[in-house]
């Protein structure tokens, strides 16, 4: 009799067993799932905008500028003739930022609504976040500013908060009251680039 007992319940254990582990299996999953890779962080796209102020007191946002997305992604094309990728490899000093390694995202925005000298005089800086939904997360962000005289201005993108990001934005007058902005963001040297919470 007792023995009759042990077969069922040992067969009721493994099946137990096994469910238990597919259970657990698919929250393991799951979660991988929610939680992207550091790779994956550079496939995100990074909403950017001009603000008033400085990155130490960013104002509104005067200015929204296309989203910085991997290279080949839709989104924003990558110039021919980047300032990163080409000019910056046959002098490494004529980038603050040469040597930082690829570029991952880049944005370009044309025809944004003021004349470059306009820009500089305005007291402005050029913001990016993590993510349209983790926007309060800024990841690089870079003063204008200048001598008003330009009619094309590079400036430096410094990490903020960890990100792992940095890079530059290249303003380009276009004589009409408009300007062009190309933003190129990196990895810097070592990071993983997961941005904070």
């Amino acid at each position: 009799m007792s023995r009759r007992w042990y077969v069922p319940t040992a067969v009721f254990a493994a099946v137990l067993m096994v469910a238990m582990s597919v259970v657990l299996g698919a929250r393991s999953i799951t979660a991988q799932d929610a939680t992207p890779a550091a790779g994956d962080t550079a496939e995100m796209a990074h909403p950017g905008h001009i603000h008033l102020g400085t990155c130490d007191t960013l104002g509104e946002v005067v200015f929204p500028l296309t989203d910085a997305t991997a290279p080949g992604m839709n989104g924003s094309p990558v110039a021919e003739a980047s300032p990163l990728t080409d000019s910056a490899l046959a002098s490494p000093e004529a980038s603050p930022t040469a040597g930082m390694g690829e570029v991952v995202a880049s944005s370009t925005t044309e025809n944004v609504g003021a004349s470059l000298a306009d820009i500089i005089a305005g007291g402005h800086a050029i913001n990016f976040h993590e993510s349209a939904e983790n926007i309060q997360n800024y990841i690089a962000c870079g003063d204008v500013t200048g001598d008003g005289t330009e009619t094309e201005l590079t400036i430096e993108l410094q990490e903020l908060n960890g990100s792992g990001y940095m890079g530059q934005a290249t303003l380009t007058d276009n004589g009409d009251g408009t300007t062009d902005v190309l933003v190129e963001l990196m990895m810097v040297d070592g990071s993983m680039a997961t941005p904070t919470a």
